[in-house]
């Protein structure tokens, strides 16, 4: 198809065409403004494909765009009352090398939708996806999913023909600690053979993806 300039634009669907494109970007962020994009966003980017991402080549300028939904997850356990979870780190574990991990540097939840997903639909993959359960199995009749009336749209001049586009929704998510123990997705990052620096940086993982290789630490905190 041809833009408003005459030049033609295309659509890129080949995974190492994208991942190149936003490492390209996380380089040139840190060149240009001294210091990196802050690692949630890193890690975001760096797990983009052609199912939640679009890559626009219109001549030598390359438009890479996404969809992300930041969410908090908020429990309420009986007798224990309201508690945040708050991200501190994210984990990746490699067959061989074991654990490597980036902090989150701010605590909400970050995840990216599908192309052309309605964001609660996408909340709702999310949930079933992190926790393995049916909505309606790991939350029960009291808990819920809300999305908010609060979208906002990021536009990155990254460099000369290097653009980044973000639509971020935001959402929240209440449930109980003990439906997630009991989704199995939760663990002591001792138990992982993780031993963090920092105590205060959360000693319990969530772990989500196929065989459980991506986690993110937490910390319970009163609500």
């Amino acid at each position: 198809m041809e833009n408003g300039n005459g030049k033609l634009t295309h659509v890129v669907r080949d995974q190492r065409q994208i991942t190149a494109c936003a490492m390209d970007i996380i380089k040139t962020v840190k060149a240009k403004r001294g210091k990196p994009l802050q690692p949630r966003d890193r890690m975001a980017l760096k797990l983009l494909t052609p199912r939640n991402s679009a890559l626009l080549l219109t001549g030598n300028e390359r438009n890479l765009g996404c969809r992300q939904v930041t969410f908090d997850i908020v429990t309420d356990d009986v007798g224990k009352g309201l508690h945040r979870l708050t991200p501190t780190g994210v984990f990746v574990y490699n067959p061989g090398k074991g654990w490597w991990s980036d902090k989150y540097g701010t605590g909400q939840f970050l995840w990216n939708l599908y192309l052309r997903e309605a964001p609660d639909k996408g909340m709702a993959r999310i949930m079933q996806r992190l926790f393995g359960f049916k909505l309606n199995s790991v939350f029960g009749a009291r808990a819920r999913f809300d999305m908010k009336d609060n979208m906002r749209s990021i536009v990155g001049k990254i460099d000369h023909g290097l653009n980044l586009y973000i639509q971020r929704e935001e959402g929240r998510v209440e449930t109980t600690l003990r439906n997630m123990v009991k989704s199995e997705s939760i663990y002591s990052a001792r138990s992982l053979g993780l031993q963090p620096e920092d105590p205060h940086c959360g000693q319990v993982l969530l772990l989500f993806g196929k065989n459980k290789r991506y986690g993110i630490s937490f910390m319970i905190e009163r609500y």
